[in-house]
Order: structure tokens, then sequence, then C-alpha cells
């Protein structure tokens, strides 16, 4: 059950649905929606999650042809997701983090994308932020020696710059520091810009909703590849990406949910072992934690 209202639900199918999860969001919804608003074959859903400042009314006031979903407490990104995805008919179901902006373009290369490779079941864009600068958009299966290394890998990785052979070794060793110029498979795309087929999104249910916030893209992107779907990273699909602008909150109430989605997915994905020494695994990362979107 889920309370709240519905407003502008449209009647007619659309090629891709554009659902947007907000949260005390209004200072960047209205940039995230702006260039969709053109788009004909494009159905735009906005699922609030009861939203304090007022995106919700910002919404209905400034967007009244986009489709609004208020509902009356923060029930979490992946469940909202799934609630916005159930209230729309597009063929190609497109995951938009309202602090990001995605120009018509970059929304068509993911859907062409897909329409040329009948076996890509997910795909994702690259992320940049404001400035241009790279952001992790993609990554590889999780692991507690990847998470134990990462931290390490990134501090070299602001070293060695964006280029050369470093960088290139940094790459073959994980995704997350590849800078990909062509279209490639990956174990996972980030669900800040994520396209995935309707029929694909039906056949795996949707989001986890044990995950409130974090890693449910991952998890999708993963029991996607298990269904024999590919998952694929397409750098032309660009789209600026201003983390953390829609996050308005304790800074440790956002780690303790991270760390919360984390170990649901290491005891989903990798069984009971993995998930008890992942606390070791944590404080170790955590060693200099920053809670911005690292640059890559």
């Amino acid at each position: 059950m889920r309370s709240g209202s519905m407003e502008g639900i449209l009647d007619t199918q659309k090629l891709c649905s554009v659902i947007i999860v907000t949260y005390n969001s209004s200072s960047c919804i209205g940039a995230c929606l702006a260039p969709l608003l053109g788009m004909s074959d494009v159905e735009l859903v906005v699922v609030d999650n009861d939203s304090k400042d007022g995106t919700a009314a910002q919404v209905r006031k400034e967007f009244p042809k986009v489709t609004l979903i208020a509902l009356q407490e923060n029930i979490g990104f992946g469940r909202a997701c799934n609630i916005g995805v159930a209230a729309s008919s597009g063929s190609f179901v497109l995951l938009l983090n309202p602090d990001a902006v995605a120009p018509a373009q970059a929304i068509r290369t993911l859907i062409e994308f897909c329409k040329k490779h009948p076996r890509a079941g997910i795909a994702g864009g690259r992320l940049v932020d404001p400035s241009g600068l790279p952001l992790q958009s993609m990554g590889d299966r999780p692991s507690l020696l990847r998470l134990v290394l990462d931290k390490p890998m990134a501090w070299v990785a602001q070293r060695v710059g964006l280029r050369g052979l470093f960088r290139r070794v940094l790459g073959q060793w994980s995704a997350k520091f590849r800078l990909s110029r062509e279209a490639e498979p990956v174990a996972w795309v980030s669900g800040a810009f994520l396209c995935c087929r309707r029929s694909i999104w039906n056949e795996l249910g949707g989001f986890d909703e044990q995950f409130f916030l974090y890693y449910e893209d991952v998890d999708l992107c993963l029991r996607a590849s298990q269904a024999g779907w590919g998952v694929w990273h397409v750098p032309d699909a660009v789209v600026e990406h201003q983390s953390g602008a829609s996050f308005e909150g304790d800074v440790n109430v956002q780690k303790r949910i991270y760390y919360a989605s984390q170990r649901n997915f290491f005891r989903k994905h990798q069984g009971a072992s993995a998930a008890s020494l992942l606390p070791l695994a944590q404080k170790l990362y955590c060693w200099r934690q920053s809670w911005e979107n690292p640059r890559l």
C-alpha cells in the first residue's frame, strides 16, 4: 500500500518513461525537467518522497504536464522508483536523478543503443560533474578485496590524471577508473541515469525494495546479467550530475543507510561469510572516506 496522490497520468503509451524520484529537490528539479519537456515521445513521472521543501508543489505549479506522484512518507528510492514505473507505460524505463541534467540526445542515445542491441537489457551513460570532470558511472561486481583497495586506487588515480599508461593500467584493474570511448559491457551502471527495457524490468520485478537507498542499481544489474541480459556502459550519452544536491540530511544518517544497503547486498550476493567480514572492510574503506561522489 502507498499513500499519496497521482496527477496528470497519461493514457497513451510513450516510447520511454523517465522516472525521477525527488526528496527535498526544489533547488534542482527545474533544471532536471526543463530539457525533457520537448520530447513528445517521452513520458515524465516525478515521484516525490514527502519532501519538506515544497518540491511537489513546485512540480505541480511549474510542470503541469508532468505526472506527479506525491507520497505522504519517505519510502526510499527503490520503492519510489517501482511505484513510478508501475504508473507509467513507456516501452523503455529511464531512471534519472533530480540533480542530473540529461540532454534529450543523451536519452535518445541510450534508447537507440538498446534498439540496436536486442540482448542489451540495461544501459547507462557517462556522468560528469558541472565542470565536465568524470564521475563514477559504472563498476565491477563488488567484492571485499575491491572495497578495501578502492581508496588507495582512487588516490593513485587522482595523481596519475585522466590519461597515460598508468591510467590505462588502473582501468584494466577496475572499470571504475576506465574512461572508455566505446560502449562496453560492465557489471553495473549507475541508477542516476539508467535505461532498462520495460519487459526486462517486469521480468526482474524492478528494484529489490530491501535497499532503501544505494546498491539497488548494482543489485538490479547483477540480476539482469544472471538472467542472461547484457548491461552496457554507453559513454556517448553524457549527463551532468551534481551529486548530493538532492540529498538533504545528516551525513551520519546517510552513512548508516549506505552501510545497511551494503550489508544487504553482500549478504544477498556474496553469502553470510563475506557479510560477516564486511564490517572490517568498511573500517578500512572509511580510513580516508569522503562522502562526495569522487572524481575519477
